[in-house]
């Protein structure tokens, strides 16, 4: 770290690029302990299959019951680590809590790989999704603090992006490798990603927040181009100032004032907005990816139903990566209409293709006669167009409209929420095939879908290129959000009090 900054530091006029880039590097690696939690995301869909009772080779097997906790338990088990995520974030820092979250990650991959009884899987994956709802609040904030309004957009979804990396690598392991020889794999990854972390400084606010000032300074030149200290003095000012007013209202509350900031707009508001968010992200989705081989085999596409799980995987990389690059210049509103709008579009046409072809339940053995690429490009198209904007919109929202003073607990009772949400979803998939078939199911994703563009309609406000403080004071009663995307903002505006 003192070799990088001694070799890039300078004290001269920094350029755009070299003000940037640092800014890029740091939520890159810091999105490392995110490309990990996308293997474990990704394990399910590898482990369903494999442990469903169809491979007479596989001496683990699990009923339906069984497959349907492998598809949800993570989910269930994230709310856990959220609740306990805004307090280890706020405690131990951000950088220090994604580092200690990469240890249950591989002893989880590590339970996989030697698991002789079906309740070591379960718990495997309730360790992977406790860790990551603990991962979720340091996440966020990291991207959030270290970015200028300009690259917050971008920045903040890429974590999307490494999720879906993650995923995919998954996909791909498992297409080519046994899964205890994935799981082996993926327990040495968090390694590296802890390691990686080392690398980058912690958040100026965290810093200064914790009275370390020459610290924050320093990470905030670094943060700025790995320039000087004197250079970022009026940017660094602003950020104690918003921090110290922030403590001296703390400091005047009682244990029922801090309760009561929940019990406010400014936090009733957001939150109701991101679960809704969440909602249009998980109910579709969620279920598909984890039950994408079998739902493959089942419409018989033309394609072996790992390489089509696969190719899924990487059309959502590259929706993530088109949307990391697109956002700025269309905004949230705009992307997000245009996504659900696809979303719901993909699954009318996969459910008018199971009607027509009587393809109902997944007991079922009157499936299409012939393969078709028709369901197989729409539920690509699906997972294509969520992962546009709608997968990582809630997670982008976080970081951005929630006040400093309640940002890391409240980011951590959304990503709460949002995993309960991912739960039901999953968790209820095959009982609700059951009873309104699969074409009935898909139906109603795409009913959550234009519902979704309805509600973001008239409780979406555009958040793009606008600063923390102007995306705060929306939900405070102070100026409102228009719904235009601000392009040309560089930094924060000064007396952004209460970011």
């Amino acid at each position: 770290m003192k070799l990088l900054w001694k070799n890039l530091g300078c004290c001269g006029k920094v350029s755009t690029f070299q003000r940037f880039l640092p800014q890029i590097i740091a939520v890159i690696i810091k999105n490392s302990s995110l490309f990990v939690y996308g293997t474990t995301m990704g394990m399910p869909t590898i482990l369903i299959p494999a442990l469903s009772g169809n491979n007479q080779d596989e001496s683990l097997s699990m009923d339906e019951t069984g497959i349907s906790w492998i598809a949800s338990m993570s989910n269930l088990c994230v709310p856990l680590g959220c609740l306990l995520s805004g307090q280890v974030a706020q405690k131990i820092g951000r950088k220090r809590a994604l580092q200690a979250v990469n240890v249950p990650f591989s002893v989880a991959f590590a339970l996989f790989y030697f698991a002789s009884k079906p309740w070591q899987i379960l718990f495997g994956l309730s360790l992977t999704g406790t860790a990551g709802g603990i991962a979720e609040s340091p996440g966020v904030s990291y991207s959030a603090e270290v970015s200028e309004p300009i690259l917050r957009g971008g920045l903040t979804s890429s974590g999307t992006l490494f999720i879906s990396m993650g995923i995919l690598f998954s996909f791909i392991g498992g297409t080519f490798f046994h899964w205890r020889t994935l799981a082996l794999i993926n327990a040495v990854i968090p390694l590296v990603s802890t390691v990686l972390l080392m690398l980058i400084p912690e958040t100026p606010y965290w810093l200064v927040s914790k009275n370390r000032m020459e610290e924050a300074q320093k990470s905030l030149a670094w943060l700025r181009g790995w320039t000087s200290t004197e250079q970022v003095e009026k940017e660094f000012q602003e950020i104690r100032k918003s921090i110290e007013v922030s403590a001296q209202e703390d400091s005047n509350r009682t244990w029922r004032s801090n309760l009561q900031l929940y019990m406010e707009g400014r936090f009733i508001k957001p939150f109701l907005l991101i679960a809704l968010t969440f909602v249009t992200a998980y109910f579709g989705l969620t279920p598909v990816t984890a039950y994408a081989v079998e739902i493959f085999n089942l419409l018989q596409v033309p394609l072996s139903s790992y390489y089509a799980t696969v190719l899924m995987g990487s059309l959502n990389l590259i929706a993530t990566i088109l949307c990391a690059i697109i956002l700025r210049f269309f905004g949230k509103r705009l992307l997000a209409f245009i996504a659900l709008s696809g979303v719901s579009l993909c699954f009318i046409i996969t459910a008018s293709y199971c009607f027509l072809n009587d393809i109902y339940f997944f007991s079922s053995s009157a499936a299409a006669s012939t393969s078709s690429w028709i369901p197989m490009v729409a539920l690509m198209g699906m997972g294509f167009f969520s992962y546009l904007v709608v997968f990582g919109l809630p997670w982008i929202l976080m970081g951005e409209i929630y006040h400093n003073e309640i940002r890391d607990t409240a980011t951590g009772l959304s990503a709460a929420i949002g995993y309960l949400i991912g739960f039901l979803a999953s968790k209820t998939f095959q009982q609700m095939v059951s009873a309104v078939t699969l074409p009935g199911v898909f139906l109603f994703y795409s009913g959550v879908a234009v519902g979704g563009i309805l509600a973001l309609y008239f409780l979406l406000p555009e958040t793009e290129g606008k600063s923390l403080a102007e995306c705060c004071q929306h939900y405070s009663g102070g100026s409102k959000l228009d719904n235009r995307v601000c392009r040309n903002r560089g930094t924060d505006k000064e007396n952004e009090h209460g970011v």
